[in-house]
């Protein structure tokens, strides 16, 4: 169910404390963790939070971030749907939303792109824990967010950066693959400014080219791209490179 762990074998548990409040994680990871990690909210943290569903946490000493995914149903409202998805679905038989991520990254590097490092994945022990799913990766604190550099750009270069998000999907594409949300928040670009991928959600394309065309074309969204006139142009620049 997990990755292959480089750490200790001896010390699957770890006690993650989310500003003072103590949770308990069967967590793998190939980095060498305290079994006691002491999380915190930054303000930087906090606004990843306002832009997405994810919870997120520091852990100073080793600069790694972590993303918790909370549970889509309760026991109290859906117990139905609770146990048979969360709990069932996700946690026993390991379809929770770290693993995909993790997977989701490897698939991203092997397509030769620049994807963050995820340095482990967990679970939580206590199923009444809402925060089922861990995500354990490093914190580029120096970079920028690839929405924050798209909206200060003139049109010139809005389209130059566009062309080389694309470049990323075409060779992911070409991989086999597309990604599910495409859009410049799910990248930064580092001090250099090359792309890399900090939200890794891709998924296998289809085999018959009729509905491998039709996927690929719905990845690409006006709003998510910031206008009708960058879809356009992503999709121009995709059959052009792709031939579709």
């Amino acid at each position: 169910m997990f990755p292959e762990r480089g750490g200790s074998p001896l010390m699957p548990l770890y006690r993650v404390s989310l500003n003072g409040v103590a949770r308990w994680y069967y967590m793998r990871t190939r980095f060498a963790f305290t079994s006691h990690l002491e999380l915190s909210q930054p303000g930087t943290t906090r606004q990843m939070e306002a832009v997405g569903s994810s919870r997120f946490f520091l852990e100073p000493r080793s600069n790694t971030l972590f993303k918790l995914i909370a549970d889509k149903f309760t026991a109290h409202r859906q117990p139905l749907n609770w146990w048979l998805r969360d709990i069932l679905e996700k946690r026993l038989f390991g379809g929770f939303d770290a693993l995909k991520e993790w997977r989701a990254n490897a698939c991203i590097r092997q397509a030769g792109l620049r994807a963050i490092e995820c340095r482990g994945i967990g679970v939580a022990l206590n199923p009444l824990n809402p925060l089922g799913s861990l995500l354990a990766m490093e914190h580029l604190d120096r970079g920028e967010s690839g929405a924050d550099y798209f909206r200060r750009q003139e049109e010139e270069a809005r389209l130059a950066f566009l062309q080389r998000v694309c470049d990323d999907a075409v060779a992911l594409i070409r991989h086999g693959y597309y990604h599910r949300d495409f859009h410049y928040g799910n990248l930064l670009l580092d001090g250099a400014g090359e792309i890399i991928w900090i939200d890794t959600h891709v998924k296998r394309l289809p085999q018959d080219a009729r509905q491998r065309r039709q996927t690929i074309m719905a990845m690409l969204s006006p709003t998510k791209l910031q206008g009708e006139r960058y879809r356009a142009f992503a999709e121009a620049y995709l059959v052009d490179q792709l031939a579709l």
